[in-house]
């Protein structure tokens, strides 16, 4: 993977918050950026415990959060009404898009992005 920024969708956080360390390997390094959406969708699970819920918080004061405003909102637009792409992913694909750095998802869906948007899809071994 170049560059030193990434975008991570939020199926790569859970990845990293999971242990995975394959994909904490190829991170290393590296800056990663959440959107404001993979912090909500991060923080909405039902039932999180306490303990879940402080160690999501730690993980997210590690990187920045981009703050949703009207330019990645009109590239969100763009996003779902060309790519047919659920509101979330929509959104933070166009974070990526935005800041001009590429997206790390395991969702085969973002695929549809390329060319408009850089993705790079992490595959887990045994997945």
């Amino acid at each position: 993977m170049n560059g030193d920024r990434v975008v991570i969708d939020t199926n790569i956080a859970l990845y990293l918050l999971n242990g995975d360390r394959e994909l904490a390997d190829m991170l290393f390094g590296k800056q990663l950026i959440m959107s404001n959406i993979t912090r909500m969708e991060l923080l909405g699970f039902p039932d999180l415990t306490k303990a879940e819920l402080a160690r999501i918080e730690v993980f997210m004061e590690s990187w920045p959060i981009v703050e949703m405003h009207s330019l990645i909102e009109d590239l969100a637009i763009g996003i779902r009404r060309k790519h047919r792409l659920k509101l979330p992913d929509s959104i933070i694909a166009a974070t990526a898009l935005h800041l001009e750095v590429p997206l790390l998802t395991a969702d085969r869906l973002m695929d549809r992005l390329i060319p408009d948007v850089e993705v790079i899809r992490y595959e887990r071994l045994g997945s």
